[in-house]
């Protein structure tokens, strides 16, 4: 693994910078992509900041926004771009379609706290004892000057970590994390703004959708493990958009008793995307692994090719033959 003086010495060295991060923009993704946005400005360089997806409405009220593009409306040669930066992501196909572009960056600067994480870049900066990238880019910001800290990285680290966090609730947050965010709210953010714009301005729409997603919630036998299903087809029928999605499985994950949580989803592209959660001991992700996905012990997702209900039988069976072993362990 590489560390912050050969990022450093790359940065000093080198003028042009795109920026990306993962499909499905969550808090950790843009936060950190605005943040280092923002650091190589007061760098003097000239960042870009470009994801394959369009930017959540619920986080436009962050610094910078409209500084965000996405591929729909932009096309970047990427002759004009010195060093690619990916950030949040464990595989670099993870960005989507901007690989398209990234594939032809002479260099990139891989940032991430995922254990999963591939190694795919030319420098590689992968701390997974950290509760989110953002407090990564936190370290990497004092390593530099602590005097880059202002409001406006503050309010995007502070977005970044109280998203992947689960503002505080997840297994990931260690005292590093308090540390780093009462750090973060001595720069004059406003913490209750941010976590009002962030989890209360749910649409009616988006209350819609969760409401038939419910309706599918099914529990296993043993009360271990459920799971939620949310079709294109109830997406149509709610006017929802995708990005509304964000946040339900969370809402299973509280069913009193239950370790895992289980969301599958049709995307746009005909694909299913399943996102699991777990409570306790269970790693999901190494459950997701053997789907050829990834993230965290405790959130982690795959994407998988087919029929939603094949997928969903094989992947239930699979668990629940995995839970059974892990009974006979202990």
């Amino acid at each position: 693994m590489n560390n912050f003086e050969e990022i450093t010495k790359v940065v000093q060295m080198n003028n042009n910078f795109l920026i990306t991060s993962h499909m499905n923009l969550d808090g950790d993704g843009i936060g950190s992509e605005l943040a280092f946005y923002f650091i190589l400005k007061k760098l003097n360089k000239n960042p870009i900041i470009l994801n394959q997806d369009r930017l959540p409405k619920i986080y436009d009220f962050l610094p910078g926004s409209n500084k965000v593009r996405h591929l729909e409306d932009n096309c970047i040669d990427p002759k004009g771009i010195d060093v690619g930066i990916v950030l949040d992501c464990s595989n670099i196909k993870r960005i989507g379609k901007t690989y398209e572009i990234f594939k032809d960056i002479k260099t990139i600067i891989n940032i991430d706290h995922h254990n999963s994480n591939e190694n795919y870049g030319d420098l590689n900066y992968i701390d997974s004892s950290a509760s989110s990238v953002g407090e990564i880019i936190y370290e990497f910001i004092n390593f530099i000057d602590s005097d880059l800290l202002d409001d406006k990285i503050s309010t995007s680290l502070y977005t970044a970590i109280i998203t992947d966090t689960g503002s505080f609730r997840y297994s990931n947050v260690s005292s590093k994390t308090f540390k780093v965010a009462a750090d973060l709210t001595s720069y004059k953010i406003k913490p209750h703004l941010i976590a009002d714009n962030i989890y209360n301005r749910n649409t009616y729409t988006g209350l819609k959708l969760l409401g038939k997603a419910l309706l599918t919630l099914e529990v296993d036998s043993s009360n271990y493990f459920s799971w939620l299903t949310i079709t294109r087809k109830m997406l149509n029928e709610t006017k929802a958009k995708d990005e509304e999605i964000e946040g339900i499985i969370d809402i299973a994950t509280t069913l009193n008793n239950i370790e895992i949580s289980i969301l599958f989803r049709e995307t746009k592209e005909n694909k299913i995307k399943v996102s699991f959660r777990s409570k306790g001991n269970f790693n999901v992700n190494k459950f997701a692994g053997k789907f050829k996905g990834g993230g965290h012990p405790n959130a982690a997702g795959c994407l998988c090719s087919g029929r939603l209900d094949e997928i969903k039988e094989k992947i239930l069976s699979e668990l629940l033959n995995d839970i059974r072993n892990l009974g006979r362990k202990n």
